[in-house]
């Protein structure tokens, strides 16, 4: 639940309970999601504190009157009749997050679980089925899962120095805009901003890596002036893979030709969850990438002071 409450985006989907079964029941009521704690940034510290999940007064007030019972006597309860939609579990529902640094901040969560199947609602009779005739009671390949329906608070779009030092004004703008898309699962959207970006800034990238020790730097210039000859040949991406960095190869693939690729296909021949999930793989293998770019001159860097104290 940590993860999914500090992490997961407007209707991401997270497993919460995997082959369901009876008596395996979690996160089946909504009372169960009270008291998890996560951490959120809070406007009030103006930074990230410690939350916890707790219902608004009016529902919690329901919550005690129809639930008073004991812990083993839930337990022995059927899942409410409401919480289900042909007969799969499915319901949603409003709960807090209260900051419990400043005892005021709150974030309103709508959030919705559900199952991918249907599954039983008979709990009591499970006890005196016999061991033979129990695999009925089984549910293969069900799963529950929960999502982010409604969010009061936007998550706070972070874009990494190490990454956004390596751009200049325009193309920090479209990452942010790229993040800011992503955070509202618009596929298209995020993918174009991210293709402007390769096609813009790649050529630069591949400046930065020549300049790394590991890399072989007159090679890269071979395959540079070519493609500044003929802009229109493309064999630098594909080619250049032999003379990366062994921080790059690691990957055993060519983030370069991975990154270039993605500009290459029509962007309207594609479906919104594709342009997705390609886009949150572009954000992946391009951060990487610089990071790897900046950790490499860091080190550079201090050996050169190193040696220049030591002089």
């Amino acid at each position: 639940m940590r993860e999914f409450l500090e992490k997961y985006e407007l209707y991401e989907e997270y497993l919460l309970l995997e082959n369901y079964t009876l008596n395996n029941e979690e996160f089946t009521h909504i009372s169960e999601f009270m008291g998890e704690n996560f951490e959120y940034f809070c406007p009030n510290e103006n930074s990230m504190r410690p939350f916890e999940l707790d219902f608004p007064d009016q529902i919690k007030k329901t919550i005690t009157s129809n639930f008073s019972f004991g812990e083993a006597e839930w337990k022995s309860k059927q899942i409410p009749e409401e919480n289900f939609i042909d007969e799969k579990l499915n319901y949603t529902f409003w709960i807090l997050g209260k900051c419990k640094s400043c005892n005021n901040h709150v974030i309103h969560f709508l959030l919705n679980v559900y199952s991918n199947n249907p599954i039983s609602n008979i709990r009591d009779n499970y006890n005196n089925v016999r061991l033979d005739e129990r695999h009925y009671y089984d549910f293969p390949n069900t799963n529950i899962y929960i999502r982010k329906v409604g969010c009061s608070d936007e998550r706070k779009i972070e874009i990494d120095k190490a990454v956004s030092k390596h751009f200049g004004r325009e193309s920090n703008n479209w990452l942010f805009k790229a993040k800011k898309l992503l955070t509202l699962r618009i596929g298209i959207g995020s993918f174009a901003y991210f293709r402007r970006i390769i096609e813009k800034e790649l050529i630069k990238i591949i400046e930065e890596i020549k300049q790394l020790p590991e890399s072989d730097t007159s090679e890269i210039q071979k395959l540079l002036d070519e493609y500044s000859a003929n802009p229109k040949t493309y064999t630098i991406y594909e080619n250049i893979f032999k003379y990366l960095p062994n921080s790059l190869k690691e990957l055993g693939d060519n983030p370069i030709a991975l990154l270039y690729k993605q500009t290459s296909e029509g962007l309207h021949s594609l479906s919104e969850d594709e342009c997705l999930k390609r886009a949150f793989n572009i954000e992946t293998i391009l951060e990487f990438t610089l990071r790897k770019i900046n950790e490499e001159k860091s080190d550079i860097k201090s050996v050169k002071d190193a040696i220049r104290n030591l002089k």
